[in-house]
């Protein structure tokens, strides 16, 4: 088997740069928190926070870049060194996979600021506003082609992407994974956070009596994740094993954790089972630990429902580095390969008083401990959980393999251009009469209930409604949902942030920042679902709906889920409008879209009549210069060109990919000696990162309706690519 195991860490922290340094920060029980300098807060700006105050591009930076990208920048390139390795020749089995979910919000809110106070549409920084642009950023700069995407789960987004890019490792779909998370302080989590009243004025502490929040920080860290083996045939150094890995979900509230605990539980317990470990084996948990009220109360019932009340030691270090948000997994991931190979047991800052409702004490003290498995909780943002364990790199490994198994399409909901279907696949439009731009009014908002229409966004109503007709709800049913978007909730976040900038942080609007992460659609319907197993928001461009594709085929593959609920989701608004028209990005043929998609999935053995088969998958980045050669190369080693029928691709949308899917197409028809018919889609949905979904729709389509195998086949801008062949 190709078990998964750490080569090389980076880090960029407030409490310094490098394992090194931060470790000796960590062993003191240091404090990284300092007022903030990185922007004017007329109301909290003498709050500590973890704040990074060194100049990041002196350090070598990329300066056309967001604040997160360069801090996933600097992290990545030292995790490259202390890993030793070079993917000069080895780049296409190499990918990135990180956690992020500020992504270049801090400089967006710049361009907003300066259109709103100044009246200058200086649209520059919304180029790398993306989650996903850290991630493109690393792949370009040190030459990896394998599997790229982000997620976007909020605090525990890290975390997850350390997981799935384990499950990369694992199911031999890379050798090597740079992974991690990256996340930048911005107004809209300073102001978000405070609003909510969840930040402690005098700094967080974790599990003490006296705590009253969190304190907000920033920074990055990166893994390198190796299969065994590929490490071992290099002469690696290995750091640890990632031995095991669980997720869950609470599906309970949209910002409050469970109260007792149980989606933190669950998600412990199946990092176990993933690694053949039992509770009494863990020597040390990184707990989540924010320091708020309820969330260290539900953690700690939850250690105390896994360990049968023999909690083994735990600490939380987030008064070191702050709460770096969708980087703190990542972050705390690092300090648990340190304290394995130091065989210390990091301290818990700010703790000094025990609480009667904890009945538990953290480590206070660094102190020596033998350790050969250790646990790190990450807790999110809609109760979206990832826990992570760590092991000696001389332990024998345990960890549960994949399975084969068929996946297939048992339903579909979309909301598309004009048109709701229900339960199954609608007619798309005809080609005669062009996309309508903006879904408008929901046509299928009678599935909502009168609280969900009035509460709850207009994305993250398409992403219920989409789910409601793709899979009726059942409780007896274990459902992971992964639904990807690539600009997120952009309504809300610009909506929170105009108030912010118009107000000065006078008049706060808690109730819209919740509604404002990437990962509230598919919150939102797990809740609805009552769906508590893997929970995610992958953001990958153009390719999104196939990063949350190849989530939800996974999550059946390690018997995770019986049904996976995967789809793609974005919306337009005043801003992307106004940009895209600005740089030309829309035009007579080329207009801006919306829309929503999700497919039920599952194992063909669980499904008596589906509606198509996915018989392969596969993602991965391109070249530059772009060579369609090699794209069909990469094509045909995934797919039997002469199961093909149909190539479904997304041309027809951005001007520059037109010819990179044109000269792909004409390839692949010589290389399979017959007419492969070319169709495309975006003429009927409009341009839009989550329209790929909508494709894939209309190739189950083909495959139920017709008999025909489709091949779908997606770039993006920034250089990832994807296929999937969907066949009767």
């Amino acid at each position: 088997m190709r078990f998964p195991v750490i080569t090389g860490l980076g880090i960029v922290s407030a409490s310094g740069f490098g394992a090194e340094e931060v470790w000796r920060s960590v062993a003191a029980g240091a404090s990284g928190l300092k007022p903030l300098s990185l922007f004017q807060s007329p109301r909290y700006g003498q709050i500590p926070t973890g704040e990074i105050q060194r100049d990041l591009v002196a350090l070598g930076a990329p300066t056309r870049s967001s604040r997160s990208d360069k801090l996933g920048w600097l992290a990545a390139r030292q995790a490259i060194a202390d890993a030793k390795i070079n993917f000069s020749d080895g780049g296409d089995r190499a990918g990135v996979l990180l956690g992020t979910s500020v992504g270049g919000s801090y400089d967006s809110e710049i361009f907003l600021s300066t259109l709103m106070k100044r009246g200058k549409m200086r649209a520059r920084p919304t180029r790398f506003h993306e989650c996903v642009t850290t991630v493109d950023l690393i792949a370009e700069e040190f030459g990896l082609f394998g599997p790229s995407m982000a997620l976007a789960t909020a605090c525990s987004s890290s975390a997850l992407a350390i997981a799935m890019a384990a499950e990369m490792i694992l199911s031999g779909e890379a050798d090597v994974m740079l992974t991690g998370g990256a996340d930048s302080i911005s107004r809209m989590t300073w102001g978000g956070f405070h609003s909510l009243l969840l930040v402690d004025a005098a700094g967080c502490r974790p599990f003490d009596a006296t705590r009253s929040g969190m304190s907000l920080g920033e920074g990055a860290a990166v893994l390198v994740v190796e299969a065994e083996e590929t490490a071992r045939r290099r002469g690696a150094k290995i750091l640890a094993r990632l031995s095991g890995w669980g997720t869950s979900c609470d599906a309970y509230h949209a910002t409050a954790p469970h109260p007792q605990g149980a989606g933190a539980a669950a998600a412990m317990q199946s990092a176990l089972r993933r690694a053949g470990l039992e509770p009494a084996a863990i020597d040390y948990v990184n707990a989540h630990g924010t320091g708020t009220r309820d969330n260290d109360v539900a953690e700690v019932i939850a250690l105390k429902t896994v360990f049968d009340n023999r909690v083994p030691p735990f600490s939380s270090t987030k008064r070191i580095f702050g709460h770096a948000l969708a980087a703190s997994g990542a972050m705390e991931a690092v300090v648990c390969v340190e304290a394995l190979r130091r065989q210390e047991l990091p301290p818990n800052p700010g703790f000094t008083q025990c609480d009667p409702a904890l009945g538990l004490e953290p480590v206070v003290k660094l102190r020596s401990a033998p350790l050969t498995h250790v646990m790190s909780n990450s807790f999110g943002f809609g109760g979206n959980n990832g826990v992570l364990i760590f092991s000696q790199p001389e332990t024998v490994p345990h960890t549960r393999a994949p399975k084969t198994i068929q996946t297939v399409v048992g339903g579909m909901g979309i909301i598309g251009p004009g048109t709701v279907t229900m339960r199954e696949i609608g007619a798309p439009l005809p080609p005669g009469r062009g996309p309508v731009y903006s879904c408008g009014a929901l046509a299928d908002a009678s599935l909502l209930t009168p609280n969900q229409r009035r509460r709850l966004s207009r994305l993250q109503q398409m992403a219920l409604i989409t789910a409601r007709q793709s899979h009726a709800p059942d409780p007896s049913q274990r459902i992971s949902v992964a639904i990807g978007t690539g600009l997120g909730c952009l309504e809300d976040a610009g909506a929170f942030i105009e108030n912010l900038v118009a107000k000065d942080e006078r008049e706060p609007m808690p109730a819209r920042f919740p509604n404002s992460v990437h990962n509230s659609p598919a919150s939102q319907v797990a809740i609805d679902q009552g769906a508590r197993g893997l929970n995610s928001a992958p953001t990958a461009g153009e390719t999104t709906f196939e990063a949350a594709l190849w989530q939800g085929i996974r999550q059946l593959a390690t018997e995770e889920a019986d049904y996976a609920l995967a789809g793609a989701v974005d919306e337009l608004n005043k801003y992307l409008l106004s940009i895209g028209q600005r740089w030309g990005a829309w035009n007579e043929t080329i207009k801006p879209g919306e829309g929503a998609m999700v497919a039920s999935l599952a194992d063909a053995t669980n499904i008596a009549t589906p509606l198509a088969r996915i018989t392969a998958l596969k993602l991965g980045r391109y070249h530059r210069p772009f060579a369609a050669g090699r794209e069909a190369d990469w094509i045909a080693a995934a797919v039997d060109l002469a199961q093909v029928d149909v190539i479904l691709s997304g041309a027809k949308g951005f001007r520059q990919l037109e010819p990179m899917y044109e000269a792909v197409v004409a390839t692949l028809q010589e290389r399979a000696g017959k007419t492969l018919e070319h169709q495309t889609y975006k003429h009927l949905c409009g341009e839009f990162h989550a329209a790929s979904a909508f494709g894939f729709s209309a190739a189950v389509r083909l495959a139920h309706e017709q008999q025909r195998s489709v091949l779908l086949y997606t770039l993006s801008q920034r250089g990832a690519k994807a296929l999937c062949l969907v066949q009767p």
